[in-house]
């Protein structure tokens, strides 16, 4: 099961954007510390619509000011890019590609300003809200169960599975939790990376959290 204990929440990002990672934290594409080498791996057509579309509680900006995560590792978009379905839109990887970042809610919630939705945030039913008692307004089941069929005739479950937390602008380092990777290969790559830093966080091998 994933996120059993609904603690915590996941970014993918292409491996080669890691030392970006440890030099500026996490970034917005608008932010002054964005580099144009980062090798992005989203749906062009949602960030720019992203970027458009305000958050429903009021003086939080637009939506596209935020760093968004997901509360799987497995999110739609991960399965898009490892089976190729949207490309070449979304251009197809290997596992070994990708690196998954991930952060404990709690510790996200202590940044200044942040927010979470009920489904993928630029969907106009999604609800975006800033107190953790909400929660529970999330479909964990789907989540859990990394189920965004609409076979049974639920076709709002592929928004409800798009689920997300989002911060302002820029996660700092010291929020990341660990960095898990699909396998040694990409272990040792993050582990080198690391080291040349001279930065100590967790890195492990998680295949369950891949397609």
């Amino acid at each position: 099961m994933i996120n059993k204990h609904k603690t915590y929440c996941y970014r993918i990002t292409h491996i080669s954007n890691l030392s970006l990672l440890l030099q500026n934290g996490i970034v917005n594409k608008h932010h002054p510390n964005a580099s144009q080498n980062y090798v992005d791996i989203g749906n062009p057509e949602i960030i720019d619509v992203r970027s458009a579309m305000p958050v429903k509680i009021s003086n939080y900006g637009m939506i596209g000011d935020y760093v968004p995560f997901y509360f799987t590792p497995k999110s739609m978009m991960l399965f898009n890019i490892i089976t190729g379905y949207r490309h070449p839109l979304v251009l197809k990887r290997n596992r070994s590609e990708i690196l998954v970042i991930r952060c404990l809610i709690n510790d996200l919630a202590t940044l200044s300003q942040w927010f979470f939705t009920d489904g993928q945030g630029n969907d106009m039913a999604s609800n975006h809200y800033n107190n953790l008692t909400n929660l529970e307004k999330i479909d964990w089941q789907s989540i859990q169960n990394s189920d965004f069929s609409k076979t049974d005739g639920d076709y709002d479950r592929p928004r409800r599975y798009q689920a997300e937390f989002l911060i302002f602008e820029q996660v700092p380092l010291i929020k990341i939790e660990s960095l898990n990777v699909y396998n040694k290969h990409s272990a040792d790559i993050v582990t080198n990376i690391l080291n040349q830093y001279n930065i100590n966080l967790a890195v492990n091998i998680q295949p369950q959290y891949f397609f």
